[in-house]
């Protein structure tokens, strides 16, 4: 397992930009659903990155997962400016954190964002050692 297909792992298993809302510029047929040019469709970036049809066993924290051709960033033309920066901050994240914790206990209550549109925690005191 290396750094990088973990850093693409927790990226899909965590899924922070729950949904995106487009609007269809032609009529295309999804899924056997005909999406009419003008309507607005949202794509659930937490439910496409745990797709059992692209992701075996997509519930499991796999970090040697091998492809994970995930859509937290989204695709094409409004993929995020961000994403290079993000992946950065994480992995350098997941390199300090290897090289000076041994040990992580969770140390009081867990707090979820109060959110539709992102996916995260708030508060989340750990004990390292």
């Amino acid at each position: 397992m290396g750094l990088d297909s973990a850093v693409e792992e927790v990226l899909r298993y965590t899924s922070p930009a729950l949904h995106v809302m487009r609007v269809a510029t032609k009529d295309v047929m999804v899924g056997g659903q005909l999406v009419r040019a003008g309507d607005s469709v949202a794509v659930w970036n937490s439910s496409a990155n745990r797709d059992e049809t692209v992701f075996p066993n997509p519930d499991t924290f796999d970090l040697g997962r091998s492809p994970n051709r995930h859509l937290t960033f989204g695709i094409g033309p409004h993929f995020c400016l961000g994403a290079t920066l993000a992946r950065v901050e994480l992995r350098v994240l997941l390199e300090v954190l290897g090289r000076r914790v041994s040990r992580m206990e969770l140390a009081g209550p867990v707090r979820r964002m109060r959110s539709n549109f992102m996916w995260g925690i708030d508060h989340l005191p750990v004990s390292l050692a």
